[in-house]
């Protein structure tokens, strides 16, 4: 059964379109019909409401240190004294 307040919606794509958002679907742990709608919500946003979907920049860039979690561990959170 459909949720009252959701409109049923019949869309025609290419077998090719259609499995490729099956898959990222499942990558996401997502119904098709979630990720669709999430789609629609990124493509319909405003200027102001349009972010990136989470987590997709995690891992694209490279520092090209491989030292930095222990650069960070290495240092010690000393607050400032407010007064």
């Amino acid at each position: 059964m459909i949720a009252p307040m959701m409109q049923r919606l019949m869309i025609q794509a290419e077998p090719e379109l259609v499995e490729r958002a099956k898959r990222r679907a499942a990558e996401r742990g997502v119904s098709m019909a979630q990720f669709l709608r999430e789609a629609m919500e990124r493509e319909l946003a405003s200027p102001a409401e349009q972010i990136p979907p989470p987590l997709t920049c995690i891992g694209a860039f490279s520092s090209g240190r491989s030292d930095l979690s222990e650069l960070a561990s290495d240092h010690i959170f000393m607050p400032r004294s407010w007064r």
